[in-house]
């Protein structure tokens, strides 16, 4: 009989890097995984045994039960879409919403995730230490945008779509996480704040969370 305790995937992840929404998303769906830490401060993602398994160095990766490693966060989370569609947590293929979820998944990842990485590490957009200052002071003023842009879109209450809660909540909660000013960030958008607040109640995200905050221990 096959061991229905051995985890189906390991999840390659840093502390408050984007393993967050891919871990959430495996906590929701109800699929049994292990965690691999990766030390991006010590360029274990850099490593040859790493980029092994995702020539791209970068975290989160996850490995499936056939040994392949698929990096990415989008790709990640819409393939989990599609091997778990009978979860319901996101639109299926065929499904009237999936057009929708991808657009604004990938829109999340690109405009989103790629800005805030300049928000976290403005010199390594800078040629030189006297750029830095205003790199960083442009990449805020970007990620505030991409902000106004998921305020007006938010369309469900309180989650992103009307369905309601969707790996996509999850990405604007993460995202919101890396944000510099929360107070600010809330105080004058109100339907994120609501959302946010919202998928902070929900068990998957806490124990997800909870996960990153102990590795902060």
């Amino acid at each position: 009989m096959p061991n229905t305790t051995e985890p189906i995937f390991t999840l390659f992840w840093e502390y408050l890097a984007g393993s967050i929404v891919v871990q959430a998303t495996l906590e929701e769906i109800g699929v049994r995984y292990q965690l691999k830490y990766v030390d991006m401060g010590a360029g274990e993602h850099l490593s040859e045994a790493y980029r092994r398994r995702n020539p791209a160095g970068r975290v989160p990766a996850l490995q499936g039960p056939d040994g392949e490693t698929i990096g990415e966060t989008g790709a990640i989370i819409t393939l989990l879409s599609e091997l778990y569609s009978e979860a319901g947590f996101a639109p299926a293929p065929g499904d009237k919403d999936r057009a929708a979820f991808l657009f604004w998944l990938n829109v999340l990842t690109t405009s989103g995730y790629m800005t805030a990485g300049r928000v976290g590490h403005p010199e390594r957009y800078a040629q030189d230490e006297s750029a830095v200052a205003q790199v960083a002071e442009k990449a805020l003023a970007d990620y505030d945008a991409v902000f106004d842009v998921i305020e007006t879109a938010i369309s469900g209450d309180p989650f992103f779509m009307e369905r309601g809660l969707t790996p996509l909540d999850y990405y604007i909660t993460m995202l919101s996480e890396w944000h510099m000013d929360k107070t600010a960030l809330f105080s004058a958008r109100t339907k994120l704040a609501r959302l946010c607040q919202a998928v902070n109640q929900n068990r998957s995200y806490r124990v997800t969370m909870d996960t990153h905050a102990l590795q902060a221990e």
